[in-house]
């Protein structure tokens, strides 16, 4: 998983992938995982349940909406700039550019994030059904603005932007969701 996220699907060889496994035989990884696109899944889909699991946090609201948001965002920037894995996210920078055959790596790394920016929509509606938004506020921009911020965390920090300075952005961010709790 550590390979793709950090150099991404096209850039991560067979041989590294082999290595990292334990210098596994060429038969051996076939017969284990049958090609490296299906290795890839399975690494997806642990790093988006260990990793990313951005989604299930905004689903988990006991301090209402707007503080799920402000703590995933927190969450994401911590992860995405911890000393001990890859910068960035996998599921933003692992499966561009992918040509011919690999395509289907593209099509699901754009699923994985198609399923946060869902939780997003549904976390930033929350806000509004219960107040701590204010009447009017465009849900599908509010929610498009704080996707759109989640994924440039991916790009910033893989360029080496500091935690620090992605927290105060996300800060100020949260500041277009109004209060810190709704007005009574």
């Amino acid at each position: 998983m550590l390979l793709f996220w950090e150099r991404g699907f096209e850039a991560t060889t067979l041989s590294e992938l082999r290595s990292a496994l334990g210098d596994l035989s060429a038969a051996s990884f076939y017969a284990a995982f049958g090609c490296k696109e299906n290795l890839f899944s399975e690494c997806l889909a642990l790093y988006m349940r260990t990793c990313g699991e951005l989604a299930e946090r905004l689903h988990v609201r006991p301090d209402g909406p707007r503080e799920a948001m402000r703590a995933m965002l927190h969450q994401a920037i911590d992860t995405q700039t911890s000393k001990d894995t890859p910068s960035g996210c996998m599921a933003v920078l692992s499966g561009f550019n992918c040509f011919g055959d690999n395509s289907r790596v593209e099509q699901e790394v754009a699923q994985a994030r198609r399923i946060t920016g869902a939780a997003i929509v549904e976390c930033v509606m929350a806000g509004m059904e219960t107040g701590e938004l204010p009447t009017g506020t465009d849900c599908a921009a509010l929610a498009l603005t704080i996707d759109s911020f989640l994924k440039g965390v991916a790009i910033q920090s893989r360029d080496g932007a500091t935690a620090d300075t992605l927290h105060k952005g996300a800060e100020l961010l949260m500041r277009l969701w109004g209060p810190c709790a709704p007005s009574t």
